[in-house]
């Protein structure tokens, strides 16, 4: 009938999960992210119905014609956290080294509860561990960082400048969760194996100097030799590209990081762990350092400072996060801190990864 308009309710409850029905015919639902083509036959993207503003200009008119109300109906995708999916035209498939924005990153496919030290085995599904060849034919893992797109990962400068001569960085590892175990698994939840991809190229930012005791500009960007392909282990972390996320000042909020503990002096975790940090202003971090005659910087930043709680827990180069309107967020690259990790009084410092925006920007390719 016209003007018989559906609502966002209704939309979503026409979804079947797992399956969908268009035009009398069941196809399997694709997943957020997914390429797809819509009932004109345009190529788009399956994403959420309230991001498409074509389908939304639609929906959002005075009235629908059945055409219109078919158009939309035959436009559903499949559904993510009980949301409808759409085929969104004119939501190209991005070039490989695009930097991905909400709702294609930042997103784990389980919302589980935070608490505790253990992560579970799909949280942080963004989070990276760079393998380095030794001497002797050995080898291991020193570092983290994490996944911002198909073809990249960031860390620390310092995890590639400033590492024994006698090192070098041989491949990263996504997918990631136990050491011990080759394929993990967790209650009922099985992931595939981690991957271990080649380094294509290792991008430090020019003005890292790995003797400066301040490690300004410690950021690096690693480039795989191939595209990677998204799953529920390995998903992109999303940048402070916007200037809402990008110009906001995080202090005094609550952040996690994220890794294994595989550094040069923490003890190493078999399994990936967590911990919560909260995030302190450069006013109330920087005399701490000045002490030490360490200057920081706008493109660095602070976090934590209580007993036992500190990036020990994590890996150099590893994220630290915050979850914004339901998305993941990396605000720094874990840097240097005290020598006692967990020092009462003085935080980790990180690298401020809203100031590298453009830099990174402008070295993916």
């Amino acid at each position: 009938m016209i003007g018989d308009r559906m609502s966002c309710l209704q939309l979503a409850g026409l979804l079947v999960v797992g399956l969908l029905t268009t035009a009398g015919q069941s196809v399997l639902a694709l997943e957020l992210g997914q390429s797809c083509v819509n009932p004109a036959g345009q190529p788009g993207k399956c994403i959420l119905f309230r991001e498409c503003q074509p389908l939304l200009t639609i929906y959002n008119k005075p009235v629908n014609t059945p055409d219109d109300t078919q158009f939309l109906t035959e436009s559903r995708c499949g559904v993510f956290q009980r949301k409808t999916l759409v085929c969104c035209a004119g939501v190209k498939e991005k070039e490989e080294t695009t930097l991905p924005e909400p709702p294609n990153c930042g997103i784990q496919l389980s919302d589980r509860l935070i608490g505790g030290q253990p992560t579970k085995i799909d949280e942080f599904p963004w989070t990276a561990l760079i393998e380095y060849q030794k001497p002797n034919g050995q080898f291991g893992f020193h570092c983290g960082g994490s996944i911002i797109n198909e073809r990249y990962v960031l860390t620390a400068g310092h995890c590639i400048n400033a590492i024994p001569k006698t090192w070098k960085p041989y491949r990263v590892r996504l997918g990631e969760w136990d050491l011990a175990s080759a394929n993990d698994k967790e209650d009922d939840f099985s992931s595939n194996a981690p991957i271990d991809l080649d380094i294509e190229k290792i991008i430090v930012h020019a003005d890292y100097d790995p003797r400066d005791k301040s490690n300004v500009n410690d950021i690096a960007l690693i480039r795989f030799t191939r595209t990677v392909h998204y799953s529920e282990t390995i998903r992109p972390i999303c940048l402070p590209l916007a200037d809402s996320v990008r110009n906001r000042n995080h202090a005094g909020t609550s952040s996690y990081a994220a890794g294994w503990g595989k550094t040069e002096t923490a003890t190493a975790s078999e399994k990936k762990l967590k911990v919560e940090l909260t995030i302190k202003s450069l006013q109330e971090c920087s005399p701490v350092y000045q002490r030490s005659g360490i200057k920081l910087t706008q493109g660095q930043m602070c976090a934590g400072g209580v007993r036992d709680k500190d990036t020990c827990s994590g890996d150099s180069g590893g994220p630290l996060m915050r979850q914004l309107a339901g998305t993941w967020y990396l605000v720094g690259v874990v840097s240097f801190g005290p020598k006692k990790c967990g020092t009462a009084g003085v935080p980790g410092v990180y690298t401020n990864v809203a100031e590298y925006v453009d830099w990174i920007r402008n070295n993916v390719y």
